[in-house]
């Protein structure tokens, strides 16, 4: 038996939902990878689902802009 739970697990894992703010997996996939890293120079934990999660959420690159522009004002 499937569990709802398991459904939405697995919808939010696919990025067939991501990709519409995207011109291309490679930009999707660039867009995460920026964000996994600022996450990690922050000393934050993320998840994979978490982490979709945001791009969900933000999926502008002004957002990650500003996220870095943060970093870098903090170092």
């Amino acid at each position: 038996m499937v569990t709802k739970e398991f459904i939405l697990t697995k919808e939010l894992l696919t990025n067939e939902n991501l990709r519409s703010a995207f011109k291309n997996n490679f930009e999707l996939a660039h867009f995460a990878i920026r964000l996994a890293r600022y996450y990690v120079h922050a000393g934050h934990e993320i998840s994979l689902a978490d982490l979709f999660d945001q791009i969900r959420k933000n999926p502008s690159s002004k957002f990650l802009e500003d996220l870095e522009s943060l970093e870098k004002e903090e170092e």
